[in-house]
């Protein structure tokens, strides 16, 4: 074989390596970015798979909605926690409606504290 072929052959090799992973890191670095919205996304839908749950507990606790009570009068519910394991929550409930610009106080640790809407 001639010298010049296999330094064309070295060459060619050379520049093939090259490509190969230049696509080779580009292809893993797409792989990675894949991965890392697979896990954002996965996040941003148990959020939203949440949404009704809490919407019905909303609407359960405000008395919209019946929960199911048992013979002293407590609510009881399954939700799913962080973790998206089931917990059993029974609740003594009252609810009333506050007029529009009324604030609701309650007493924690001796002191009135002003209660919040939850957001």
């Amino acid at each position: 074989m001639p010298p010049w072929f296999e330094t064309t052959l070295a060459i060619f090799a050379a520049i093939a390596a090259v490509f190969f992973f230049g696509k080779y890191r580009e292809t893993a670095a797409a792989l990675h970015e894949a991965e890392r919205m697979k896990h954002k996304l996965s996040k941003d839908l148990d959020r939203y798979r949440d949404v009704p749950q809490l919407r019905a507990l909303r609407d359960g606790l405000v008395g919209e909605r019946k929960l199911p009570e048992d013979d002293d009068g407590h609510a009881h519910l399954l939700i799913r926690d962080s973790g998206r394991k089931l917990v059993h929550v029974t609740v003594q409930k009252t609810a009333s409606p506050v007029a529009g610009d009324e604030k609701i106080h309650y007493q924690s640790g001796g002191e009135q504290q002003l209660l919040q809407e939850l957001e």
